[in-house]
């Protein structure tokens, strides 16, 4: 995988020595696109301590600009809740992590299976690793980049889901989609989300989380894919609580506490762990 490049055009955080008024701009700029971050982006993007940024990240908060996470920050404000950043704004989020996780979600699969990749950055990574593995499956899915990823391998049955495209995404929403999708019966769902908070899963829009609530009851095993940064403040749609997934898998740098929370269910959690 090549390494993620950010660009001026993305509102990146460039590299080097900056005065701490200026980083800290460009930290409130990146928040601004992005509407989250986590010390880890920041210090990938700043090349600067962890504890240079923490104190970055108290000043703004002190400033009223964000409002401090455990291992991040996120906007303060009001309409937080239903911000989400756009495509390209997402892939630049934890790019490795969300690569890491996909691998081992597909990992998993076993040939002839029948798999539904819902929507999202991370679910697109494990499309990507399927084809990799040349593995045989049979795909459902209501995004039409990862149709297309899958659709490059022979080895891959793929139907997508008929609906309305959403504005500014690659992703199918709408009665259709979800009337489609209850015909069907998949071993495995693969899907994410844009927050996890103390065990529920919840999305800014409406329409994506019933979406995703009807996905889910198409598959036997509900698998849920998300990076650490989505371990953030609930937002404006529950989809579900995390006792109706089979399994979680997310990173190395997910809070402990919200780890704790999902064993302490009974949830399946796998850690996706970089190749050393």
């Amino acid at each position: 995988m090549e390494p993620s490049v950010l660009t001026e055009k993305s509102v990146a955080i460039e590299s080097g020595t900056l005065l701490p008024v200026l980083r800290r701009q460009r930290i409130a700029d990146f928040l601004h696109h992005h509407g989250a971050v986590t010390l880890q982006q920041l210090t990938d993007a700043l090349h600067v301590s962890m504890s240079t940024l923490r104190r970055d990240l108290d000043t703004l908060a002190e400033e009223g600009v964000v409002e401090r996470t455990h291992g991040g920050a996120i906007l303060r404000d009001q309409q937080y809740s239903t911000f989400e950043p756009g495509i390209s704004a997402a892939r630049d989020l934890s790019p490795d992590e969300k690569n890491t996780i996909g691998f081992v979600a597909a990992a998993a699969l076993i040939p002839g299976q029948s798999v539904i990749f819902d929507s999202g950055s991370t679910v697109l990574e494990a499309a990507k690793a399927v084809v990799a593995r040349k593995i045989e499956i049979v795909a459902v899915t209501n995004d039409i980049e990862i149709a297309q990823i899958l659709n490059s391998s022979p080895f891959v049955q793929v139907h997508v889901l008929g609906g309305q495209l959403r504005p500014g995404s690659n992703t199918l929403l709408g009665e259709e989609v979800q009337n489609d999708a209850r015909a069907i019966r998949a071993d495995v769902l693969f899907f994410g989300a844009h927050a996890v908070s103390e065990n529920i899963i919840s999305e800014t829009s409406t329409e994506v989380a019933s979406v995703k609530r009807t996905l889910m009851k198409s598959a036997n095993s509900c698998r849920l894919l998300v990076d650490s940064s989505k371990f953030r403040p609930r937002v404006f749609m529950s989809v579900c609580d995390i006792t109706e997934l089979a399994e979680v898998i997310t990173d190395e740098g997910a809070p402990q506490d919200e780890l704790e929370r999902i064993r302490s269910a009974g949830i399946k959690l796998t850690i996706a762990r970089k190749p050393s």
